[in-house]
Parts: structure tokens; C-alpha cells; sequence
């Protein structure tokens, strides 16, 4: 079975048909968070219930402001997490939340914002979708993770790809992202029900916890 389908079946095991849930995706940047709660959303779907996903990058500053305060995606200070609370308690509530997608290519948010349908599951994916002050709102969580000489090669491939950066500009921030990603995502990993191994692009495997 599918690993998107093992997620999908656990969530609707764990879930209360009642209240609406939020399942919380979380990891390094670039290692499929949206790509996997887009496809547990489907698989959620194909089993009659509805889900969408929205991700914390539609609540992050733009590049240039980030930039302009010398601030990492990879720190808490990036993200506006009152605005994302209120949107969180609001779909708790069975109500319409509304974000701005963030266009990675640009770097900036959109200007008009997106409503998201109802729905009766929440996936959240983002950098800091376990942070400690949204974990009232989230009842599971995964964490996407893999081996460090990996990940810096996918960094370096979506600084260019994604992120439209030059190589003397990747090459400049990689050592200082990885360091912040190591402060303040990494430990993330230790609350989450889920540990997700990502051995190579869109393919994941579960991890026992004691492992």
C-alpha cells in the first residue's frame, strides 16, 4: 500500500467524524512536505472524506523582507504564527480559512488572499508546522526527514530550480540555512507520530521510532 494510503487509513482510524482534524507535515525545505499532503489528501478523499492542505509558507514574510531583518525561513520569527492561530481555530471551528500563497519563484506572497473549501481534514505543511504554538490546534503529525549529504544536494537543486537563485548565491547561504534548519526544525522530529525517510524524490518509507 501506497505510503500517502497508510497515512490516509491512520488518520481516518484516529479521526472523530464529529470535529474537524488537522494533521501537521513537517521537515526540511524541499524534501516533498506539500507534494505528500497534497497526496494525503487525495487518499483521504478516496476514502469519502474531505481534506485539503494549505502550507506555512503562505504565512511566511517575503524573501526580501526576511533578507532585509537577516532572517532564515528556518526561524520562528519568519512566520506570523497569531495570523496562523486565528486561521487554525477558525477551521477548528467548522469556518473558511484564508491564506496568500507564497510563490517561491518570487519570493513573495500573494496579494489577494485564497479561501479553502470546507473540509473535515486539514493537512499542514511547513518548517514549523509542529511549533509549539500550533500544536493545540493538530491531532497528528509526520515528520520528512533524510540523510544529511542528501538534503544539502536537494537544497542546492531547488535554490536553482525553485528559488530562480544563481550558484554563488546558493552556494553563499547552503552552510548557514543548514545550520538553522538544525537549530530550530530538527528538533521538531522527536514529537511527531510519524517518522518519514525520504530515500529519493516523491519516495518515502515509514521508520520505527526506536530506530
Amino acid at each position: 500500500m501506497p505510503l500517502e494510503h497508510e497515512i490516509a487509513r491512520a488518520i481516518v482510524k484516529c479521526r472523530k467524524t464529529d470535529t474537524p482534524m488537522i494533521v501537521a507535515i513537517c521537515g526540511a525545505a524541499d524534501l516533498g512536505k506539500s507534494y505528500l499532503s497534497a497526496s494525503i489528501a487525495n487518499a483521504l478523499r478516496s476514502r469519502g472524506v474531505s481534506s485539503d492542505h494549505v502550507t506555512l509558507d503562505s504565512f511566511m514574510m517575503n524573501r526580501d523582507e526576511r533578507i532585509a531583518c537577516g532572517i532564515s525561513g528556518y526561524q520562528p520569527e519568519a512566520y506570523d504564527f497569531n495570523a496562523i492561530k486565528v486561521q487554525l481555530a477558525k477551521f477548528s471551528k467548522g469556518q473558511h480559512i484564508t491564506f496568500f500563497p507564497y510563490d517561491h519563484s518570487t519570493g513573495r506572497k500573494a496579494i489577494e488572499p485564497t479561501m479553502l473549501p470546507l473540509c473535515d481534514v486539514l493537512i499542514l505543511d511547513g518548517l514549523h508546522s509542529m511549533h509549539a504554538a500550533l500544536l493545540p490546534y493538530t491531532q497528528l503529525s509526520a515528520f520528512i526527514y533524510t540523510n544529511d549529504s542528501y538534503l544539502r544536494c536537494i537544497r542546492r537543486e531547488a535554490d536553482l530550480l525553485k528559488r530562480k537563485q544563481s550558484v554563488a548565491v546558493s552556494e553563499e547561504i547552503e552552510p548557514f540555512e543548514f545550520v538553522k534548519y538544525k537549530r530550530f526544525v530538527e528538533p521538531y522530529k522527536e514529537q511527531a507520530t510519524w517518522h518519514l525517510f525520504l530515500k529519493r524524490k516523491w519516495q518515502y518509507s515509514f521508520v520505527r521510532r526506536n530506530d
